[in-house]
């Protein structure tokens, strides 16, 4: 049995929400593997502004430090724009996968214009991410959502639906023909398969494509 970690550094969801969030990422792992949510105790509540982001790289970097290499097989940086991925990677003992990275690199497979759907505290680092990953679609470009992480968990029905009128702007103004849902919360919300369904063009969630190329990984090292 191959085990994954899920480096969530943000402390402020709750054991209620934590324990969605672990029963929707063991839904989507396949037979063979395990996987657990790991918070550092010393991350961010949330991430709203620049000093949180910050917080949550020093979190990440000492928790993953502490990983030893027979630990797992893989680590999830649970942040859908890569916050510090060159960071984790240079301290890391076992592969780092990064859910925008991976995520980029399938929307390149997928369509030629890409639109990144992002809460408002999550835009400057979607931004960072493009410059930062070289396999990509030729045009990518970053979707504000007006709302953040902490509203959308207090409204999760309100959360869809700007997700949705973002998704109608970015085919409508941007010409997109892919979708990137750019926050892990987006993806547990289930509106992935109906954005698909909606507007008819990819809808790239990031959280069933870092996992499964965390398992790959780690079936490549044998872990």
């Amino acid at each position: 049995m191959s085990h994954l970690i899920y480096l969530e550094s943000v402390t402020g969801y709750g054991p209620a929400e934590n324990a969605r969030r672990l029963e929707i990422l063991r839904s989507i792992v396949r037979p063979g593997f395990t996987i657990e949510l790991l918070t550092p105790p010393d991350g961010p509540k949330i991430l709203e502004q620049p000093s949180d982001f910050e917080q949550l790289q020093r979190a990440a970097l000492a928790a993953v430090r502490a990983i030893q290499p027979g630990a797992c097989g893989a680590v999830i940086s649970a942040g859908a724009v890569d916050p510090g991925l060159a960071e984790l990677r240079a301290v890391a003992r076992v592969p780092i996968i990064g859910p925008g990275e991976a995520s980029l690199f399938l929307a390149r497979l997928l369509g030629s214009r890409l639109a990144i759907l992002t809460v408002e505290p999550a835009v400057a680092g979607a931004h960072a991410m493009i410059q930062n990953v070289r396999a990509k679609p030729d045009t990518v470009v970053v979707r504000p959502m007006r709302t953040t992480v902490r509203k959308i968990l207090a409204n999760m029905d309100e959360g869809r639906a700007i997700m949705r009128e973002a998704a109608a702007a970015a085919i409508r103004e941007d010409h997109a023909d892919v979708l990137y849902l750019g926050s892990m919360t987006q993806g547990t919300l289930g509106i992935t398969k109906a954005l698909r369904d909606e507007f008819g063009i990819p809808v790239i969630d990031p959280l069933p494509v870092s996992i499964h190329a965390a398992e790959e990984a780690a079936a490549a090292r044998g872990a």
